[in-house]
């Protein structure tokens, strides 16, 4: 009702002597979308105190607010205990927040920043962590089996790569800054070199001879 209270105000400043209710009441439901979402916008301003029913609403009824508002809403969500909504928070992020180009393991949003923080729940993530969550060794030699063999060397050498909206880049390619540098392991090194072994294999690539006639 405070919320409410003040948004009825402010209409009724825009008529030159005092209006009735009814009139107020008239021109709120004209402007029905700008009014949800001037009501969402005050409740974010709140976000700490919201309730799982005023969360809803704001993801409802005004979800570039609610986008915008990801990590406030998420603390909120979590705090009631209001879990179900979190889906559709992560959604809005990815569509109206601020998204990154690497998802956080601890909350799923996509808002790990490059280093290795969430902007959303706060999370301070470890690299084996991230790279257990995002499947780092399928990405890395997938990556290997079709990137250019001078690119898997120099990977290898450098002992690192970038992670980029679920696709690994080598050191010298091009890249959004937000993207996160991922150091190789020993062993990932090593399968850099068995990718790039297959490659230089005469086996791999020299056509089978056909019998020759010995009559």
């Amino acid at each position: 009702m405070p919320v409410l209270e003040s948004i009825a105000a402010g209409i009724a400043e825009q008529y030159s002597s005092k209006p009735s209710p009814e009139s107020v009441a008239r021109r709120a439901a004209a402007q029905r979308e700008q009014l949800l979402k001037a009501v969402a916008a005050r409740l974010v301003e709140r976000a700490e105190d919201l309730e799982p029913s005023e969360i809803e609403f704001i993801v409802q009824f005004a979800p570039e607010v609610a986008g915008k508002a990801a990590p406030a809403l998420y603390q909120a969500a979590e705090k009631a205990g209001a879990s179900h909504i979190v889906d559709a928070l992560r959604d809005l992020w990815a569509l109206y927040g601020s998204p990154t180009k690497a998802p956080c393991p601890r909350c799923g949003f996509k808002a790990l920043t490059p280093d290795y923080t969430c902007i959303v729940c706060g999370a301070s993530v470890g690299e084996e962590e991230f790279k257990r969550h995002v499947g780092f060794d399928r990405l890395l030699e997938s990556w290997a089996s079709r990137a250019p063999a001078e690119l898997v060397e120099e990977a290898r050498r450098a002992g690192y790569v970038y992670y980029e909206d679920d696709e690994v880049k080598a050191p010298s390619e091009p890249g959004s800054p937000l993207r996160v540098q991922v150091f190789l392991s020993k062993r990932e090194r090593e399968a850099l070199e068995r990718v790039l072994a297959s490659r230089r294999s005469p086996s791999s690539s020299r056509p089978q001879a056909s019998p020759g006639n010995t009559s």
